[in-house]
């Protein structure tokens, strides 16, 4: 269970493009989830935090168009894996993709119209440093989506106790709103059901919105 969370949290050698493909079966619904609470605007430059094998880039740049995209994800493998099934969306300057830990965005300030990051909020030891982050890149107004499973699920998911942050809804907003973000909403999503091992879990996720405070 802990090299299991490990890799979760930063798919690495060997196992990366296999847990890579395992991300991806569970977090496509989640994507539909998040890109409808966005409510994508034609020309909108968007960042994905957290965006392993870059397989989701397409079902982004079919909502609108002209769509700028970037990337930051912290597994050195997952990045170059989604260059490669990317390189068109690269070649044509629709897409960019970095390398590094959201503590430390690599772009300029009040750059993006839209930041999101799916499951991924877990994995940051302290939030605050990487919320500050996206609230600098965020341009004013700009809104941040993110998009987690809820507490009840987590805390019966026996993985996530290796290294995970596991909040409740109460507690995500608080977090947020004491990193200067105003909430607009928090949508819910009822997951299919989850199998792992020989149980079966209901899980529920939730898409926090939160607009930059000036």
């Amino acid at each position: 269970m802990r090299s299991l969370a490990k890799q979760l949290r930063k798919p690495s050698g060997r196992m990366a493009k296999r847990v890579g493909k395992k991300m991806n079966e569970s977090n496509s619904p989640l994507y539909d989830f998040a890109l409808d609470a966005m409510q994508l605007a034609e020309g909108d430059n968007i960042l994905e935090i957290g965006f392993g094998n870059g397989k989701f880039f397409d079902k982004i740049f079919s909502r609108k168009n002209n769509l700028k995209i970037s990337g930051l994800d912290y597994s050195a493998e997952m990045v170059n894996e989604a260059r490669s099934n990317n390189q068109d969306a690269i070649s044509a300057g629709y897409l960019t993709m970095r390398y590094g830990n959201s503590d430390k965005i690599p772009f300029p300030d009040n750059n993006f119209d839209k930041v999101f990051c799916i499951n991924v909020v877990y994995f940051w030891d302290q939030p605050e440093k990487h919320l500050q982050e996206i609230h600098r890149v965020l341009k004013p107004g700009g809104k941040f989506y993110s998009v987690l499973s809820a507490k009840e699920t987590m805390m019966k998911l026996p993985f996530t106790k290796y290294g995970f942050a596991r909040y409740s809804q109460d507690e995500w907003e608080s977090i947020l709103k004491n990193n200067h973000f105003n909430m607009s909403e928090v949508k819910k999503l009822a997951e299919p059901e989850l199998k792992f091992g020989d149980k079966t879990y209901q899980n529920q996720s939730l898409c926090f919105i939160a607009e930059k405070k000036n």
